[in-house]
């Protein structure tokens, strides 16, 4: 049986979202998963078939990440991989690879002076320069390192209400992507009142501490009794417990809401800022993500933003909490996807947007149900454009079907950086 090693050194809810790749690769043969040592439990819970490997390459250098994983590097030489799958851009993850053959190696290799990509990892790291045309979610650009993936509708379930309660997930990875504590409690009261009162888990590390405190002196105190306070008191196996039967669970771009689109609980996103639903939104069928759409987004996390986060002020106008009772309405009663699509939808804020996730063949395909998304028709082209070059056959768009770019957006697209002659002076 060929054996398949995938590395992946990055975050929890990069993890999650390698998923499609690894039941992919488990369809051909035998997965090894290489991810950090901290994140070896939460691995185990969710890939059983999957033979782990604990990385030490964190913040590490190369020489020190050669140095600290010497055992393992003789122990994959040993084993033979058919292909290893390299899912992080990273000086640490490459140098591991140096064990490998080249042409073994799938996304990211080392080279002599740096990392070379492989063709569809450059082409992807095109697509990001301009993010708001980008249309491909990260779990469909990592699967896609593998041949024929594995149908994306068969990577998660299909979204249904557990009859556990709300989770509440207290803040992201980076505070500009969070909901402040005042509209969070605005969110939560809402969605309790449209559940019918259902109990409410607080959801998030011991960091968010304060912000679970600040959160519950804003609640009324007739919900303080149906409020449990988690943060910082799960290890990896006991959040999927406390995620998994769920009714929803409220978040912004976070490993925990990978997590519950994961284990099928509908999801209830807020994305601003740098997060981006069309890249990092929830994959699944029958989530819900509200997305703020101002032209300077998405941005670069790491840079200071010269207008105070504006992105956050649609998210404190009533109409999103009216659109978030619409949604709780549906999944309460347990409507399909295809029938709350069908239903009218409040009307949004300026600069805000309500999509639902679903699918086409190339992968997750977020559908607007309400607000104004001004790049849908070359995010479109973008998308077809991906979908030849991998030979995936997109069933016809309709209305909705891509009008022809500019010469400009078409030069950008196939700027190859390893073209020998301009692009264009003989094609």
């Amino acid at each position: 049986m060929p054996k398949f090693l995938v590395i992946q050194a990055a975050r929890f809810g990069d993890l999650v979202q390698t998923k499609r790749l690894l039941l992919s690769l488990a369809l051909r043969g035998e997965v090894h998963l290489a991810v950090d040592a901290s994140l070896v439990p939460l691995a185990r819970v969710l890939y059983p078939f999957a033979e782990l490997h604990a990385l030490s390459v964190h913040g590490r250098p190369e020489a020190e990440a050669l140095a600290r994983n010497t055992a393992m590097l003789i122990r994959w030489q040993g084993l033979r991989f058919e292909a290893v799958y390299n899912c992080n851009f990273s000086g640490a993850t490459a140098a591991l690879c140096r064990v490998f053959e080249t042409e073994q190696v799938h996304g990211y290799r080392p080279e002599p002076g740096g990392i070379s990509r492989s063709p569809w990892a450059r082409l992807a790291f095109r697509i990001s320069e301009r993010r708001a045309l980008a249309p491909l979610n990260l779990v469909d650009f990592w699967a896609h390192f593998a041949p024929e993936p594995v149908e994306a509708h068969r990577v998660n379930p299909v979204a249904s209400p557990g009859g556990r309660g709300l989770g509440v997930v207290l803040a992201g990875r980076e505070s500009r992507r969070s909901l402040p504590v005042p509209v969070l409690a605005e969110v939560v009261r809402t969605a309790f009142g449209a559940l019918g009162g259902p109990r409410v888990f607080l959801l998030g590390s011991a960091a968010e501490k304060p912000a679970a405190r600040q959160l519950m002196r804003q609640l009324p105190a007739k919900m303080l009794p149906a409020v449990e306070d988690l943060s910082g008191k799960t290890d990896w196996p006991a959040l999927v417990d406390a995620v998994g039967e769920l009714d929803a669970l409220i978040s912004p771009d976070t490993g925990i809401m990978h997590l519950g689109a994961h284990l099928g609980v509908p999801v209830l996103a807020f994305f601003l800022s740098s997060a981006w639903q069309h890249e990092t939104g929830p994959y699944g069928e029958g989530h819900h993500v509200w997305q703020t759409s101002r032209a300077c987004g998405p941005c670069l996390e790491s840079a200071p933003c010269p207008y105070n986060v504006a992105c956050g002020q649609p998210l404190t106008q009533v109409d999103l909490l009216r659109s978030l009772v619409a949604v709780l309405g549906g999944v309460k009663a347990g409507l399909s996807t295809a029938a709350t699509g069908e239903k009218p939808w409040p009307s949004l804020a300026a600069d805000l947007q309500l999509w639902r996730t679903g699918f086409d063949a190339l992968g997750a395909l977020p559908h607007l149900l309400a607000g104004h998304d001004p790049h849908a028709a070359e995010r479109q082209y973008v998308r077809e454009f991906l979908a030849a070059r991998l030979y995936v056959a997109l069933a016809p768009a309709g209305s909705a079907k891509a009008t022809p770019p500019s010469d400009e957006l078409e030069q950008w697209l196939c700027n190859d950086a390893d073209w020998m002659l301009p692009p264009g002076r003989y094609c």
